[in-house]
C-alpha cells in the first residue's frame, strides 16, 4: 500500500513515511521519485486538534474528580489518555487524509 505524491503522481510513500511526513506547516518529506517535499494536509491538523481538546477535557475531569488518596490511579489514567491521543493522531496521519505540498519553503 503506497500513497501518491501530489507533485509527480507516483505511488512513492509508505504509510510510515506518510505518518512521519509532518503537518501542513512542517518541511515535509522529499518524494523518492521527484524530490519535491510532501506533508499531510489540513485533515490531520483538524483531527489532532479535536483529539487534543478531548484529551484535555478528560484530563481535567480526572484531575478534579479524583481525591488525593487516588493519586496513583489518576496519574495512570492521565498518562494513558496522553498516550492514546498520540497513537490516535499517528494512526490517522498514517492511513487517512492525503499528502499535499507544504506551505513552508526551504531557504
Amino acid at each position: 500500500m503506497k500513497y501518491t505524491c501530489p507533485h509527480c503522481g507516483e505511488k512513492a510513500f509508505t504509510p510510515l513515511q506518510k505518518a512521519l511526513a509532518g503537518s501542513y506547516r512542517s518541511m515535509g518529506k522529499p518524494c523518492p521519485h521527484c524530490g519535491k517535499r510532501c506533508c499531510n494536509g489540513m485533515a490531520s491538523i483538524y483531527f489532532d486538534s479535536i483529539v487534543s481538546v478531548i484529551a484535555f477535557v478528560l484530563i481535567m475531569i480526572i484531575y478534579f474528580k479524583f481525591d488525593a488518596s487516588q493519586k496513583m490511579q489518576s496519574s495512570i489514567l492521565i498518562t494513558a489518555i496522553i498516550g492514546i491521543s498520540i497513537v490516535l493522531s499517528f494512526v490517522f496521519r498514517m492511513f487517512f487524509g492525503k499528502l499535499v505540498e507544504p506551505i513552508r519553503r526551504m531557504q
